[in-house]
């Protein structure tokens, strides 16, 4: 199966091939990795790539995961179908960052009109006690912020709408 990740707004172009073992091949460019999963009885998973584990929070919505690694912060994983990421907009990120999942906005780094640089953090949500910080995919300008500090959303629900600069 070939699909398009966007791992914190980068776009990686993957080829998954499920073994026999439960594990899983993917395959990007002339790379290729041995990705497994295994649910632990405290809720958390133990990600193994390349013989290499880590424990982990996942908080998962209906298209993207949010990966909590201890100490490390949190990665939002976004699966994407290729007709989907094929209309992206500049740099294969999409304008509109939706909530993963159910939340309560805990701060917000910028207003419309704002210009912005990939990686730059632009609101910290909260959902089942783990903060994230959503950041810019690419450079653009804040159309939108849909929701202020202290409000709830739902999933999928739109937080900040970013257009080209």
């Amino acid at each position: 199966m070939h699909a398009r990740y966007l791992i914190d707004g980068t776009a990686h172009d993957v080829v998954a091939v499920r073994g026999g073992d439960g594990g899983v091949q993917l395959r990007r460019g002339q790379r290729t990795l041995s990705v497994s999963r295994e649910a632990l009885p405290d809720g958390r998973c133990r990600i193994t790539i390349d013989g290499r584990s880590r424990t982990v929070h996942l908080a998962a919505g209906a298209d993207a995961v949010f990966v909590h690694a201890d100490g490390l912060g949190a990665v939002q994983v976004e699966r994407q179908t290729l007709s989907r990421a094929a209309g992206d907009t500049a740099g294969g990120a999409s304008n509109l960052l939706s909530a993963p999942m159910p939340g309560v906005v805990i701060a917000v780094h910028v207003a419309a009109g704002e210009l912005v640089h990939a990686g730059q953090a632009l609101m910290v949500i909260e959902s089942m006690k783990l903060e994230t910080t959503l950041t810019a995919p690419r450079d653009a300008r804040v159309r939108a912020v849909h929701h202020p500090v202290g409000a709830s959303f739902a999933l999928k629900a739109a937080l900040i709408t970013l257009e080209d600069a």
